[in-house]
C-alpha cells in the first residue's frame, strides 16, 4: 500500500450482503468504519489519504447466479497517498520513526507507570504545539517524533504508537474539550490501561506551549496525566463516532478516580 496504487482485492466475500436491500449502502458503512478503525489503530500508517481510497463494486451475472467482486483502489486519483508522499519518502520516514521508537523504547524500565510517564514526558518536553495549524505533518507521528511540531491529533497518535511499542494497552479518543478560556474545541487525547484500570492522558494540554509558553510547573505538566472520569469529564467530552454518520465506538470504561501511585 506504500505505493499508493496497490489494489486491495476482496473478491466475492460480500456477495451475500450486496444481494440484500440497501446492501451497497450497508457495505459502504462497514467500509467507512473499517478504514477509521484501521487508521486510528495503526498511527504508523500516516501516509494514507483515506479520502482517495475508493470501494468498488462489480456485479457479475452468470445466468441466474449473481455475485459481486469488491476491491479498493485510488479510483481516478493518481494514488491514495497523502500529498507529497511516494514510496521512497515513506520508507525513509518510516526508518526515521523506527529509530526514534527504538531510542525511546531503550529508556523503558519495565514498570508500567514509569514507562507511561517516560513517554508522556518525552512527548511533552520534545514537541512544540503548532498554533498556526499550517506546518507539514502536524497531524501524524512523523511531525511529532521527527519534526518535533504537532497538534493534538499528532500528540495522541504518537502516544498510542509508543504505548503499542511497549505493549501497554492504549486507545485514541476523539471529542471536544473546553480550554482555560472557556472555549470548546475539537480535540484528541488518550486512554491508557494500568493495573487493570483505564485512565485518561492528554499530553497536548500538559504541554507548556499550549498553556502559554515558558516552563510548566510540575503540577501543570501532569494536570491531565492518568486522570479518572470524575476529573477528565469536567472539560473533556468524548465522541463515540470519529466522522459524521460513522460507526459508534465503545471506549474502555475509565476508573472513576485519578490514578494514585
Amino acid at each position: 500500500m506504500k505505493t499508493g496504487t496497490y489494489q486491495i482485492e476482496l473478491g466475492d466475500t460480500f456477495s451475500d450482503i450486496l444481494k440484500q436491500a440497501d446492501g451497497e449502502k450497508e457495505l459502504g458503512n462497514f467500509y467507512q468504519s473499517a478504514v477509521e478503525t484501521y487508521i486510528y489503530d495503526n498511527p504508523e500508517v500516516f501516509y494514507l489519504d483515506v479520502n482517495k481510497m475508493y470501494l468498488n463494486i462489480e456485479k457479475i451475472t452468470r445466468g441466474n447466479n449473481i455475485t459481486y467482486n469488491v476491491f479498493i483502489n485510488s479510483g481516478d486519483e493518481a494514488n491514495y497517498l497523502e500529498n507529497g508522499y511516494n514510496i521512497q519518502i515513506i520508507n525513509s520516514r518510516l526508518s526515521e520513526i523506527r529509530q526514534a521508537k527504538e531510542e525511546i523504547k531503550a529508556k523503558a524500565v519495565g514498570n508500567t507507570y514509569e514507562d507511561i510517564k517516560m513517554v508522556h514526558d518525552y512527548i511533552v518536553e520534545n514537541t512544540e504545539y503548532d498554533s498556526t495549524l499550517s506546518l507539514p505533518d502536524i497531524y501524524n507521528v512523523y511531525g511529532t517524533l521527527i519534526r518535533k511540531q504537532s497538534v493534538c491529533e499528532g500528540y495522541a497518535k504518537t502516544f498510542k504508537l509508543l504505548m503499542d511499542e511497549l505493549g501497554i494497552p492504549c486507545v485514541i479518543v476523539i471529542g471536544e474539550a473546553t480550554n482555560s478560556n472557556n472555549e470548546t474545541e475539537n480535540h484528541a487525547w488518550n486512554y491508557v490501561q494500568i493495573n487493570n484500570s483505564w485512565y485518561a492522558i492528554d499530553a497536548t494540554w500538559d504541554d507548556p506551549v499550549v498553556s502559554g509558553g515558558g516552563t510548566a510547573r510540575p503540577a501543570s505538566k501532569y494536570k491531565y496525566f492518568l486522570k479518572g472520569m470524575t476529573t477528565i469529564s469536567k472539560d473533556h467530552f468524548a465522541k463515540t463516532n470519529f466522522t459524521e454518520n460513522g460507526k459508534n465506538y465503545e471506549y474502555p470504561t475509565l476508573n472513576s478516580q485519578d490514578y494514585e501511585i
